[in-house]
């Protein structure tokens, strides 16, 4: 059995398939931290969770689209039917398209929208109330800097981190005195499938590897009491490419 830091607690990862979300679920892992793996691809959660394992760690794998309600609250269930209670949130799924506003696909850029923006805010909906009843939990939104950097034909990107980032604020003030903290992460670019396909695409050498963010998610939960990590922007070595 896996011991460390956070042994005995409780991380929802979403977005765990693969990136930063498998980097992260991992290096919980490797802390003690028993892992509920989300994402919508079965077969890449079976992978991460079956490594997790392979390693000593304890892993739930659950399908799920985190813009839907019932998905996220079947999520939330099984976290609790499995293990009782969530200490740790971290919401990394997302999504972009990458497009001028006068030539872009109002479908895909709501869906940018609703994974990014809404998929946060239903996740964090849904686990907060175990966390409140507890009086303790860590709710971690792993944004980008593209919540506070416009970058040209990503209108449906930067406004749905911006959203996100906005939101995460917000739920620090009204829960900070109730036992929970709230940390926003915003990456700069970072080496993962994210990039894939895209026309456009920064120097992949000069990126980060996702286990630099992993790290920082890692370093956020792991505060001692009487300190949170409000915002933290982890940046490639050239700063923003």
């Amino acid at each position: 059995m896996t011991t460390g830091a956070l042994t005995g607690r409780i991380a929802v990862v979403t977005g765990a398939g693969r990136g930063i979300g498998e980097a992260t679920a991992v290096a919980l892992s490797r802390l003690g931290a028993q892992i509920v793996l989300a994402a919508r691809t079965e077969t890449e959660l079976e992978r991460v969770a079956e490594a997790i394992e392979a390693n000593g760690g304890t892993a739930l794998a659950v399908p799920t689209d985190v813009t839907r309600t019932e998905s996220v609250e079947r999520l939330v269930s099984a976290s609790l039917d499995r293990f009782g209670r969530i200490d740790i949130l971290v919401n990394n799924a997302g999504s972009a398209v990458f497009e001028p506003v006068e030539s872009s696909d109002p479908d895909a850029w709501w869906r940018t929208v609703e994974v990014n923006l809404h998929g946060t805010y239903l996740c964090t909906r849904y686990a907060l109330p175990s966390m409140l009843e507890q009086g303790s939990g860590h709710v971690v939104n792993v944004l980008s800097v593209a919540a506070e950097t416009p970058f040209p034909a990503s209108s449906a990107y930067c406004g749905a981190k911006a959203g996100a980032l906005m939101m995460t604020r917000v739920l620090a003030g009204e829960v900070r005195r109730r036992g929970i903290r709230v940390t926003a992460i915003l990456p700069g670019s970072t080496r993962t499938p994210f990039w894939k396909g895209m026309e456009f695409t920064p120097d992949l050498s000069e990126m980060m590897p996702p286990e630099r963010v992993a790290e920082t998610v890692v370093f956020a939960v792991t505060q001692p009491g009487g300190a949170v990590i409000d915002e933290v922007r982890v940046m490639p070595p050239f700063g923003v490419l």
